[in-house]
C-alpha cells in the first residue's frame, strides 16, 4: 500500500496471546498510531508488516483513473483477504473517494481488521466468508458488480502461525485445528490425521506440499495409529512423528553417515503446510476463485495477487498470460481449453498483465521482514 517505504519498518505491532490485545496499524507521531500498552516494552513482541506494500497498494490502485467503477464520486475496491488490514488501512489512507469491501475467512482475524480500520468505518464493508464467493458479498455490501481493484494476499496470516491454539504451525504445542474458520463444523487436521488411509495422506503430503517423503511420513503416521493406538491431537503430536522419520532418512543407508544435503527448513514444515491447504480447500480457491475475481474488475480495474509458494503463484500466472496472450492474439482462443476462461473473454473482454514477470521483496524489505522472501506480486488489468 503506497505509504513511504520508511513506514513499513515501524508499521504493526501485535499480541500473540489472545487477539482481545487489538493490533494497531500506523507509524509514531501519525494519527491512529497505538501500541497495546503491554508492547512498548516487550522486546519480543512479534512485528506484523505487510509484504511489498508500497508495491501492492501502487497496482491496486493505479488502475481506477480510467475505470468505469464510480458510483456517487465513490471507487470501489476489494480486499478478498483483509487479515489485520494493513493493505486496505493504506489504500484508504491514500484515496479518500474509496469504498472497500473487506472479505476474510476467518472471523476472529476480522473482527480485529474491523478496530484496525474503525477510522474508516464510513467506507468500509465487512464479509466474512471466501473471496472465490464475490458475487455474493459483492451483493450483500451493495456493491456495483464490476469493481476498479481487487486484492487477494494469500495462505496463512501471521497470526495464525503465532497462535498455538490455531495449531497452524509445528513451533508451537497446541490443538491440530488448522481451520481458518473454527465455527464452520469442517473436519480440523486432527480429523484429517485420524482418519484418513495412507494413499491419501501420501496425496495430501504429495501435491500440497510437495514432500518428497510423503509416502514415509504417511505410513509413519498409520502405524502410530494402528500399532501404537496413538490419536494425534496436538501439532507436537505430529511434529516428533515426523522428527523421527525424517532422523532416520536423513542417515545414508549405505554408509550410515549424515546425510550431507541438508534442507533449510524443518521437517514438519511441509506436512503442516500440506494439511492446512487441505483442510481449507486452499487450491480449489485459488484455482477457481481468481477466475470469479477477474470477472468482477471493471474496464480499467485491476486484480493484484501475493502468493507465496508455487501451488499458489502457478495457477495464477497460467491465468493470467492465457488472458493476455488471448487478449492480444484472438487466434489464440482456440487453443483454450477450459471453458471458464473463454467466460472471461465473453463480452470481447480483454485483458493485460501488468508487468510480465511477478515481482519481489527486495533484499532490503526480506531483511526487515523475512516472510516476504517468497513472495511473489502478479497484476492483471482488464482493458475493456
Amino acid at each position: 500500500m503506497c505509504v513511504p517505504s520508511s513506514l513499513v519498518a515501524a508499521t504493526m505491532r501485535r499480541c500473540s496471546t489472545v487477539v482481545t490485545a487489538r493490533w494497531r496499524l500506523g507509524r509514531p507521531g501519525l494519527p491512529g498510531w497505538s501500541l497495546h500498552r503491554g508492547f512498548a516494552k516487550n522486546e519480543n513482541a512479534p512485528v506484523h508488516i505487510p509484504v511489498m506494500l508500497d508495491e501492492t497498494v501502487g497496482l491496486w490502485e493505479q488502475g481506477v483513473m480510467s475505470t468505469n467503477s464510480h458510483t456517487n464520486g465513490s471507487r470501489f475496491f476489494v480486499d478478498g483477504t483483509t487479515g489485520f488490514g494493513g493493505h486496505s488501512r493504506a489504500l484508504l489512507a491514500r484515496n479518500p473517494d474509496a469504498q472497500l469491501l473487506c472479505i476474510d475467512r476467518d472471523p476472529e482475524i476480522l473482527a480485529v481488521a474491523k478496530a484496525n480500520l474503525h477510522e474508516y468505518r464510513s467506507r468500509v464493508a465487512f464479509a466474512n466468508g471466501s473471496y472465490a464467493d464475490i458475487a455474493t458479498h459483492l451483493r450483500s455490501a451493495g456493491f456495483p458488480e464490476r469493481v476498479a481493484g481487487i486484492l487477494v494476499d494469500l495462505g496463512a496470516n501471521s497470526f495464525h502461525f503465532d497462535e498455538a491454539r490455531r495449531g497452524f504451525s509445528w513451533l508451537h504445542d497446541g490443538p491440530l485445528d488448522m481451520r481458518f474458520d473454527q465455527r464452520s463444523g469442517a473436519p480440523t487436521a486432527a480429523d484429517v490425521l485420524n482418519s484418513a488411509s495412507e494413499v491419501e495422506l501420501t496425496r495430501i503430503f504429495k501435491q500440497h506440499g510437495e514432500e518428497r517423503l510423503a509416502k514415509e511420513y504417511a505410513k509413519a503416521i498409520i502405524r502410530e495409529r494402528d500399532e501404537r493406538n496413538v490419536t494425534f491431537r496436538t501439532t507436537h503430536d505430529l511434529r516428533d512423528c515426523i522428527e523421527r522419520i525424517a532422523n532416520i532418512w536423513s542417515l545414508d543407508k549405505k554408509s550410515g553417515k549424515k546425510n550431507k544435503k541438508k534442507d533449510d527448513i524443518h521437517a514438519a514444515t511441509r506436512c503442516f503446510q500440506a494439511l492446512r491447504i487441505h483442510v481449507n480447500d486452499e487450491l480449489v480457491h485459488v484455482e477457481e476463485g481468481v477466475k470469479s475475481l477477474a470477472r468482477h474488475i471493471a474496464p480499467g480495474g485491476r486484480l493484484v495477487t501475493i502468493a507465496f509458494h508455487s501451488l499458489e503463484d502457478r495457477p495464477i500466472k497460467e491465468l493470467f498470460r492465457t488472458l493476455d496472450a488471448v487478449s492480444r492474439d484472438e487466434d489464440k482462443r482456440d487453443e483454450v481449453d477450459d471453458q471458464s476462461i473463454h467466460e472471461l473473454l465473453a463480452d470481447s473482454r480483454t485483458y493485460r498483465m501488468v508487468k510480465r514477470k511477478a515481482i519481489k521483496a527486495t533484499q532490503e524489505e526480506i531483511e526487515q521482514n523475512p516472510r516476504s522472501r517468497s513472495a511473489r506480486l502478479r497484476c492483471l488489468e482488464a482493458l475493456t
